[in-house]
Order: C-alpha cells, then sequence, then structure tokens
C-alpha cells in the first residue's frame, strides 16, 4: 500500500511518531480475537476494495490495531489518503482504473480536532459513493448503533451507507484477571427494497461467548448477499474462506507472527513474491 500524505494522529492524539509496533494479523488470530476463517472473509472483500468500519466502544479495544492487521490484505497498488479531522480537503487524486484508493479515518469522533466528525464524514462517504473505498473506526457497542451514529448523528445518507461494506463490532471482556478482545458482530451492508434511501443489514459473522467461538455465514441469506457482494459463487465464496483460513491458521501453527514476514507469506500465496525473493 502507498500512502498518498503523512499519517496524521492514525494511533490517536499520540500521532505517528509514538505508534506502537503494529500486530500482525497471525497475532491478532493467535490472541482469539477473530478466527482464521473470518481473516480469510476480511481478506477475500478487502482484495476486492471493500470498504470497512471497525466499532468498539471501549477505548485501547483494538479498532485501530486490527484494521491496520488488515490492510496486509489490501492489493499492492493500492493507494491510501489519510485524513486529518477539522478542516480536511480531501485533495485526492482521480480514480484510477485497476487502483483502489482508500480514504482512511483515523476516528469518527466529536472529542479531538484529528478527528472527522459532521460534515467531513459526510464528505467522506460522498466519496466512497463516488468509487473511493473507505476504512475508519468509531465508538460503538454494536453495528446497529455504529449505523445510527453515522445516520443520526453525522447526517451520512442512507444511500451513501449503502457503499460500505462492512463494519465490525469488537467487545472488550474480562476474565480470570485478563482482558479478551473479540470481534463479536461483523454485519454486510447494501441497498435495499425499491427505495434508494432503503439500507440492508445482513449479519454475516458473530461471537458466541459461551464456547468462545465464532459463527461465519450460518445462514443461507448471509452466504447469498455476501457472495453477491464479492461477486463470487457461495461454492467458491466457502472453498476460499477455507483455503485461505487454512493457510493463515497454518502460518499462526508454524510460528510466523512478525509482521513483515506474515506480508511476504500473504504476498507470496497471491503470486507478487516468489518463494526464494521472499526470503
Amino acid at each position: 500500500m502507498r500512502a498518498l500524505n503523512e499519517p496524521n494522529s492514525w494511533w490517536g492524539w499520540h500521532g505517528w511518531s509514538d505508534r506502537p509496533v503494529p500486530m500482525s494479523i497471525t497475532q491478532i488470530l493467535q490472541a482469539g480475537t477473530m478466527s482464521p476463517e473470518l481473516a480469510a472473509l476480511f481478506w477475500l472483500s478487502l482484495e476486492r476494495q471493500a470498504s470497512l468500519i471497525l466499532a468498539a466502544e471501549p477505548p485501547s479495544a483494538g479498532k485501530t490495531t486490527i484494521l491496520t492487521a488488515l490492510f496486509t490484505f489490501l492489493p499492492p497498488e493500492t493507494q491510501s489518503y489519510f485524513t486529518r479531522g477539522w478542516g480536511e480537503t480531501f485533495d485526492l487524486p482521480p480514480l484510477s482504473d485497476g487502483v483502489p484508493t482508500y480514504i482512511l479515518v483515523n476516528e469518527i469522533s466529536d472529542h479531538l480536532p484529528v478527528y472527522s466528525w459532521g460534515p467531513y464524514v459526510v464528505r467522506a462517504f460522498e466519496l466512497l459513493a463516488e468509487g473511493y473505498s473507505l476504512g475508519g473506526t468509531l465508538h460503538a457497542d454494536t453495528v446497529e448503533e455504529a449505523i445510527a451514529q453515522l445516520e443520526e448523528e453525522n447526517g451520512v445518507r442512507r444511500s451513501h451507507l449503502a457503499h460500505l461494506t462492512l463494519i465490525g463490532a469488537l467487545r472488550l471482556v474480562y476474565t480470570g484477571g485478563r482482558a479478551l478482545r473479540r470481534l463479536h458482530e461483523v454485519a454486510l451492508l447494501e441497498p435495499g427494497g425499491s427505495s434508494r434511501d432503503d439500507l440492508s443489514v445482513t449479519t454475516i459473522a458473530s461471537w458466541d461467548a459461551e464456547s468462545d467461538s465464532f459463527r461465519l455465514l450460518d445462514s443461507e441469506a448471509a452466504a447469498a448477499a455476501l457472495s453477491q457482494r464479492l461477486g463470487l459463487s457461495e461454492g467458491d465464496l466457502r472453498q476460499e474462506i477455507e483455503r485461505r483460513g487454512s493457510f493463515l491458521a497454518g502460518l499462526v501453527r508454524d510460528g510466523v507472527l512478525e509482521h513483515e514476514a506474515v506480508e511476504r507469506a500473504v504476498a507470496v500465496y497471491r503470486g507478487d513474491l516468489t518463494p526464494e525473493s521472499a526470503r
């Protein structure tokens, strides 16, 4: 991924230079935050220019950490534009065929000038409707609360919300004296009904707290909706999730955890690098 501008407070108000060492997607899998199959679902979606927002109510739940780790799955030619909060001009290059351009919003919030709120969020979603992609975070406990915040508090039109592909909601729980971070709900957004302002929201993954396990595409409606949105047959969708999930589980099992090592392994998997050049 090539950055079109310098990130500003991507990791919060501390700024970019004080960022923590980014976690890899395999470290996140090792921690149990999501399953390998769910990570594979994100992989398939992001390589098709899916837009994604991660939500969590408490701070330090892992929104930015997980979103950053998922960027490993973006096509290598992807361009990224980091927003800068109040006064953002969205000085973006024109869209180019075959070159995805992501607008990356460090946080949708009215707490600090480095975050985006109101008209700046509306503009980001207008650009999403024009063909740009979007990645960002916000404070909400559920997918429903995240949508309400975007629509009711920021004024984003439902027809523009429908261009957002996925919303994931994280939960931070404490058990046995330790913190557990779990992606407890993932929903697919798309236009719904006959009105251009209708919005369809389909849950495609969820976390079962009792068994600490993840359900994924456990209804025909969810599988059909996602396969149609990604341009895959349902059989190919399930096969690719299984295949890529097994690959990611193998990386965890083999101890491939360092961020750059994971990026190289993914690049080899998709044919961007040869095994020899990745060493």
